[in-house]
């Protein structure tokens, strides 16, 4: 009887534990896990995702190696377990969509279309081979791209080709025919990098050509026809897209102010290319935490500027987890030069306790399940922008709904192509 008593009190506090540490905001992950991988300890992620319909991945800088091998892992996690079936990169909008469109394959045709940290980044090529051997399955996961700075290879040499056929299909008078034509090689300079030196007059001309644009492509969002992205509301994207692109080049406006225009960009891609699909938007920590990617204005008294997860519409943003990758140490590619940068040590620096239970160097963490390690240290800090900057818990809190975190930092494996 009494090893039937002492074999039920065991089984009981197995549950309990098993049951506290459901509850715990600290998960250990697998650092390398199997090929035929059963994402089990990613459970703890999807139940604290819950129903929510936008996940945001970011990254600290656009050099982690072995953080693009995590957020590939998270993403295919998220369309096989939890039923996302829409990637949406921080890529140029037309870029990405006629990339995807043209059906070629997508790691041999990222470099010069997707962002180049993206496209020749070895730890990101088995997403595109996955994206493509699945593109034809039930549910398959759709690509696309958020950004409004259009600077890949298709943006070039097809956006002004498209958007001239697109509005031929419209009558108009020589005057207001001589207007677009003068818009559209203005565009076309735009986008080679050519219009940059313009004169004052030459400027506002084009910033007014671009808002008489929008009255040419008049149609509601709803009403797109057989391709969306041959929509009205597509154009009209692009050319908000253009006008931002060169009201920064101008130095008119901060570089973060295209976070407003790639959020608009965010937005229609929710609500009118893809409704009711569950996107995973991957992209920098600058524009996808939840307080925004700059502290301090700017040099030359601009304010500071909504991200794009504070520009969205609030509909949204209550539908969205913001996971936030990281790590304790190690180095990353500096992708502005591509040379490796090794990751400096600050006091109070919170991510080696918080991953100090972790076998495999790696954890999940529930900022909504409870209370961490050097929780009431206010020197406590966890790494901020770029490994350059860090930040207190109780702003990392607002700033994130999760933390994956890596103990040693790997710099991307980037390839010139």
């Amino acid at each position: 009887m009494h090893r039937y008593l002492r074999l039920a009190l065991l089984l009981l506090a197995c549950h309990s534990f098993a049951a506290i540490a459901a509850d715990a905001p600290l998960h250990p992950l697998r650092a390398d896990p199997p090929a035929q991988d059963d994402f089990a300890d990613l459970a703890p992620l999807g139940a604290a995702i819950g129903d929510r319909r936008i996940v945001m991945l970011d990254e600290l800088t656009h050099g982690e190696g072995n953080i693009y091998a995590a957020k590939v892992r998270v993403a295919r996690y998220l369309h096989e377990r939890k039923g996302f079936d829409l990637l949406v990169l921080e890529s140029g909008l037309f870029d990405v969509a006629r990339l995807w469109q043209s059906r070629q394959p997508l790691r041999a045709n990222a470099p010069g279309n997707i962002f180049y940290m993206y496209a020749g980044s070895a730890e990101v090529w088995p997403l595109y081979d996955w994206l493509d051997a699945r593109r034809d399955t039930p549910g398959a996961m759709q690509l696309a791209g958020f950004d409004g700075r259009l600077s890949g290879t298709l943006s070039r040499t097809q956006l002004v080709p498209q958007l001239h056929t697109r509005l031929l299909r419209q009558s108009r008078g020589a005057a207001a025919q001589q207007r677009l034509d003068r818009y559209l090689r203005q565009v076309r300079r735009l986008l080679d990098g050519q219009l940059v030196a313009a004169a004052a007059g030459e400027r506002e001309q084009f910033l007014a050509d671009a808002q008489w644009l929008d009255t040419l492509l008049p149609a509601p969002d709803r009403e797109h026809g057989a391709d969306v992205f041959d929509s009205d509301g597509f154009w009209r994207r692009i050319n908000a897209s253009l006008r931002r692109m060169a009201e920064v080049g101008w130095q008119l406006r901060p570089f973060d102010e295209h976070d407003p225009v790639m959020a608009g960009n965010l937005q229609w891609l929710l609500e009118q290319a893809y409704p009711g699909r569950k996107a995973v938007v991957w992209g920098h920590y600058a524009h996808l935490n939840r307080l925004g990617g700059y502290r301090d204005g700017h040099a030359r008294g601009f304010p500071p500027e909504d991200n794009v997860t504070r520009a969205l519409p609030a509909a949204l943003q209550a539908q969205t987890y913001v996971l936030h990758f990281g790590g304790a140490r190690g180095r990353y590619l500096d992708y502005g030069n591509l040379q490796p940068v090794t990751i400096g040590s600050v006091a109070g620096l919170l991510e080696p306790s918080l991953l100090a239970g972790a076998a495999q160097g790696a954890v999940f963490i529930d900022l909504h399940a409870g209370t961490l390690p050097g929780e009431d240290d206010p020197a406590a800090r966890l790494w901020g922008m770029d490994y350059g900057d860090t930040l207190p818990l109780p702003e990392a809190r607002q700033r994130f709904d999760g933390l994956l975190l890596l103990d040693r930092v790997t710099p991307a494996s980037y390839q010139v192509r």
